[in-house]
This record gives C-alpha cells, sequence and structure tokens, in this order.
C-alpha cells in the first residue's frame, strides 16, 4: 500500500443508535472528517448512511490507514455519544477496508460513495437531507462528466469523468 491507492473504508454503528442521516448528525460528522485530516491519511470523500460511513481514504501505509481511521472514529464516538447522552460501544467493530485492484473497481467505488446524496431523496425522509446538507461529498466533488448515464427506465445519473 502507499500514498497513491485509495482505499473504501466502511464503518457500521451498532444496532439500536439514532439515525445519522440527519442534518445535526450530518454536520458533526463533516466537521470531524474535515478536522482529522493528517499529512500522512485524509479522507478524501465521504457518505453517511443511516446506520454506516463509507468513506475513500489515501494513507501513506497500513499503519498511517488504521492510525487515522482510530482517530477519526474515537473522535466521532466520542461526539456523539456526548450529543445523544449514550454510553458503551457506538461502532459494530473495527472497520473495513477495501482496496480496489483495477481502475473500473476505483471508478465504482467513487460512483458508490459521491452519488449516495440521491438516496437521500428516494430511501429518506425529506427532511434529513437537501441541497446544502447532502450526507456525502458527491455535490462538491468537481471531476464529474456531465453527460448522463442511462440506468434503465428512463433515469439517469451522472458519471465519474
Amino acid at each position: 500500500m502507499n500514498r497513491h491507492d485509495p482505499r473504501l473504508v466502511t464503518v457500521k454503528l451498532v444496532r439500536g443508535m439514532p439515525n445519522l442521516r440527519t442534518r445535526p448528525a450530518e454536520r458533526r460528522i463533516t466537521a470531524w472528517i474535515r478536522a482529522a485530516q493528517r499529512r500522512d491519511s485524509r479522507i478524501v470523500h465521504y457518505s453517511i448512511q443511516s446506520n454506516r460511513l463509507h468513506l475513500i481514504v489515501e494513507a501513506e501505509d497500513g499503519a498511517s490507514l488504521a492510525s487515522g481511521m482510530k482517530g477519526l472514529l474515537c473522535r466521532i464516538a466520542r461526539g456523539l455519544k456526548r450529543w445523544w447522552r449514550r454510553k458503551g460501544a457506538l461502532f459494530a467493530g473495527r472497520f473495513h477496508d477495501r482496496a480496489p485492484r483495477s481502475m473500473r473497481q476505483l471508478c465504482n467505488a467513487l460512483v458508490f460513495v459521491l452519488n449516495n446524496h440521491h438516496k437521500c431523496d428516494r430511501q429518506y425522509a425529506p427532511e434529513a437531507c437537501d441541497e446544502t446538507h447532502s450526507c456525502a461529498s458527491g455535490r462538491s466533488f468537481d471531476g464529474w462528466e456531465y453527460r448522463p448515464r442511462q440506468l434503465g427506465a428512463g433515469t439517469t445519473e451522472a458519471i465519474v469523468a
């Protein structure tokens, strides 16, 4: 692993935790992600789901990835438990990471993480996310190729350049 190899990282909450896809939770988590940027590891893109986080992370090596994720997850756990007034474990085990083995897998991972803001409008409560609170970093991504791709049944989706 080197600093040019992005990783798709997933971390799940334990059962029974409140929904992460609310405006206050999204604001807090986004701020913690920004604050967790380090020289040897950084979160490039993120998607906040109701009970999990998906992250695209770049790190110098495996130790930097583990250290950076530990710092981020501790920050998120302490903050959310304080806000929710809860005790005990917040995350269900350690994070899961996967390295895309081809450019196609990397593109699919980016599309998966960056397009997750569309799920806000379709699957979750309308008050959960809007134009300014998208629950994903896709709205700020500047690498879109604005040629829609047909998904079937008349639906389209922007694709990564």
